[in-house]
């Protein structure tokens, strides 16, 4: 994978965790327990660290 997938990646992650569906589902997880509704958007950013860590192994 290339320097500039990694770059897609990482930017898809800053911009996921900056948002209002993250913060909404991450303190709805906390306080009232798993949201199937809201799953996708948790799911989606252990994803991306996943991705983004096997990437920087790579180039390591």
């Amino acid at each position: 994978m290339s320097a500039s997938r990694l770059d897609e990646l990482q930017a898809e992650y800053r911009q996921l965790i900056h948002s209002m569906e993250f913060a909404y589902a991450m303190g709805h997880s906390k306080t009232l327990g798993k949201d199937p509704r809201l799953q996708g958007v948790l799911d989606r950013a252990d994803e991306l660290r996943r991705e983004i860590a096997s990437l920087q192994a790579e180039q390591a």
